[in-house]
């Protein structure tokens, strides 16, 4: 009777329910151990993503801050208001009659002087071009005014960058240029004259100049109508984010900023449905924070950050590199746990397995974790000086340049800043190749180290531009020190170079006043660069920084 009982109790059904039962509870137990793992991936893969999107929006963000201080700056110069004022009397009367506006602007002898300053002032700002625009709307000087298309004489009351100018405020906005066809960043600022509106300078930043926003595969940038303007993989330039701001535009509209009307939706959609149906496994909270794209094929996470005083926005899709192999290590755990409650003799087997599975698992984890602490670092030390030069970098100079600001009225001691430009840097490069200007621009900035205090900095603010903090120094001992920089650059000249390199510089230096913001020192200090220019290169000149007379410095030699 017993054996009879026994065998009834071992027998097929039982050990069918039995398998079933351990495939379950291993089942149970896997999902349980591959989620602990995606949380550990999840985790550190977005916090890398994070800080990429950061990082992007806060480059974003410094490249336009420095473009739209150009057109300010420029809007404050007499010569720039002086030419819309007495270009009023030319009225925007429509396509028909632009030619004729054009022959009659360009015989103006004082706007072909306009012409030329501005086309100047393109050469060294690094925009792709610059115009004016009366009150009239009716274009009156431009940087390609000798050009076959050029601006001058055009209408252009209906661009939508240059409305909020002409009533007084600052615009900025993306756009494809009517006549060029070539993509770029509009920026417009009101010109007055004695407190009246006399119209507005535009210089326009083309978009080819800016592809650096997006070197980190998976990146683009959308401008406030939510049109891709930009993204590593160009295939998804000119598609638009879903329900985004274009969509509600006129076809006139479309046309008339992109040249286009279609605008294809970019293919971001959450992806819930699939993961779970794919791994039930996944949490439903994680399951949110997942998307997917076409061109991927598997789940992604999706970073963005806007409000970066542009209308721009910064966009990343990450594919979730661990995705494959968490696939597979949750089918493993599976059978491996299996087999654990299937006899002891496999349970041995299937802990020494998770064991060694689990050490190279935080193994992994580790190197993940080193590797992440040696990105950080090197992005660090690439943020904070020049790749070629040693110097600061360009950011990085300005976070220190609002630090010794803050210092400098917390203590009352004085704060001197200078703009030094190599001159005619690009003869150099054309006659002597990029490596011999790339030793002219280490060579400068050997020569400031050795000239300067270890308390002074020096950065590169872009080029051949650097900018140069000296603190606790008024204004005249400044001009003093630059002045001998500038002179000891010229005499000692660099053993790397052709002796035919005649190496000079243009420095511009100012002082920091008790009002003064970071932006309002730089347009100075490029103001006193500017004159130096103006006044035949290889000197220095200072501004200060109220209505006081300049120091007074020994006289410098122009060539």
């Amino acid at each position: 009777m017993k054996r009879t009982t026994l065998r009834q109790a071992l027998g097929p059904a039982s050990f069918v329910l039995v398998v079933l039962a351990c495939w379950f509870a291993s089942g149970l137990v896997a999902d349980r151990m591959v989620q602990q793992e995606l949380d550990t991936a999840l985790r550190q893969q977005r916090q890398m993503s994070a800080s990429i999107v950061y990082n992007m929006a806060e480059v974003i963000a410094s490249d336009l801050a420095m473009s739209r201080a150009i057109p300010a700056t420029m809007a404050e110069l007499g010569v720039i208001q002086q030419a819309l004022t007495h270009s009023q009397n030319y009225a925007a009367s429509g396509v028909d009659l632009e030619p004729a506006h054009r022959e009659e602007l360009l015989k103006s002898p004082e706007l072909a002087g306009i012409n030329g300053f501005l086309r100047d002032a393109q050469g060294f700002s690094g925009l792709d071009i610059i115009w004016l625009v009366n009150a009239n709307g009716l274009c009156v000087a431009a940087s390609n005014a000798q050009n076959a298309h050029s601006f001058v004489g055009i209408d252009m009351r209906s661009r939508s960058y240059l409305t909020n100018a002409l009533l007084g405020a600052f615009g900025e906005a993306y756009g494809v240029g009517r006549m060029s066809g070539e993509p770029g960043i509009f920026i417009s600022a009101p010109v007055y004259d004695d407190g009246l509106l006399v119209g507005a300078i535009v210089a326009k930043v083309g978009i080819a100049r800016l592809r650096h926003w997006v070197a980190h595969a998976g990146t683009f940038v959308t401008d406030d109508n939510g049109v891709i303007i930009m993204a590593h993989n160009a295939a998804l330039e000119g598609q638009a984010m879903p329900n985004s701001r274009v969509t509600q535009m006129k076809p006139a509209e479309r046309m008339s900023t992109y040249h286009r009307v279609q605008f294809p939706a970019v293919q971001i959609q959450p992806v819930k449905s699939q993961v779970r149906g794919d791994a039930p496994w996944v949490p439903a909270d994680i399951a949110d924070q997942l998307y997917d794209m076409p061109s991927q094929p598997i789940p992604t996470l999706y970073q963005s950050r806007s409000g970066l005083n542009s209308g721009l926005s910064a966009h990343l899709v990450d594919p979730l590199v661990a995705w494959p192999e968490l696939m597979r290590n949750h089918k493993r755990d599976h059978l491996l746990v299996f087999l654990t409650l299937a006899g002891t003799v496999a349970l041995a087997w299937v802990i020494t397995v998770s064991y060694l599975r689990e050490r190279r698992h935080h193994r992994a984890t580790r190197v993940l974790a080193e590797q992440l602490q040696s990105a950080n670092t090197l992005l660090s030390a690439e943020a904070r000086h020049d790749a070629l030069t040693g110097a600061l970098s360009r950011r990085y100079f300005l976070d220190l340049l609002r630090h010794e600001i803050e210092r400098a009225r917390a203590t009352g001691e004085p704060l001197c800043m200078a703009i030094a430009d190599l001159d005619h840097f690009k003869q150099i490069n054309d006659r002597f190749g990029h490596a011999a200007g790339d030793r002219a621009l280490e060579h400068f900035v050997d020569t400031c180290r050795t000239a300067l205090r270890g308390s002074d900095a020096i950065g590169r603010l872009g080029g051949e531009e650097f900018g140069i903090l000296l603190p606790d120094t008024p204004l005249g001992t400044g001009l003093e020190v630059v002045e001998r920089l500038r002179v000891r650059l010229k005499t000692m000249p660099s053993t790397k170079l052709p002796q035919s390199v005649g190496l000079s510089v243009s420095i511009g230096i100012t002082e920091l006043s008790a009002e003064d913001l970071p932006e309002r020192i730089i347009s100075r200090a490029d103001q006193a660069l500017y004159a130096a220019k103006q006044g035949g290169r290889d000197r220095s000149e200072a501004v200060p920084p109220d209505d006081t007379a300049p120091p007074a410095r020994a006289p410098v030699n122009a060539w």
